[in-house]
């Protein structure tokens, strides 16, 4: 689950590939709603904090969604080998998802987005 206001969530939405091996893989806009999105509001956790990614009956949060992500990605294309590389470290994820987080929220701003409701 991505912001799909925020160009950087989409863009990293557009370009990510998985390993075959996970199967159907749905990526859903936090913005538009639907079943996927209420069980994820059931969470404690609020969606303008960070990306989800859901495994089985398993829901990953903000670094640690993008570091799940890193790791069932591909090497196929510069996009996907950079974001294995860098991010299949959970310590590098821990610590770079603030900046992430943060250039999200200045990207949405100069957008004139409000946060996901």
């Amino acid at each position: 689950m991505y912001d799909g206001e925020c160009p950087m969530c989409n863009n990293y939405a557009q370009y990510l590939r998985l390993q075959q091996s996970v199967g159907e893989f749905v990526l859903v806009d936090a913005r538009q709603g639907g079943p996927i999105v209420e069980e994820v509001r059931r969470l404690p956790h609020d969606l303008n904090d960070g990306m989800v990614v859901k495994i089985g009956d398993q829901h990953f949060v903000g670094h640690e969604a993008l570091n799940v992500l890193a790791l069932l990605s591909t090497n196929r294309g510069a996009f996907n080998r950079f974001n294995r590389w860098a991010f299949r470290s959970r310590l590098i994820s821990r610590f770079t998802y603030p900046a992430m987080k943060a250039a999200r929220w200045v990207l949405l701003k100069l957008k004139g987005v409000q946060p996901i409701r």
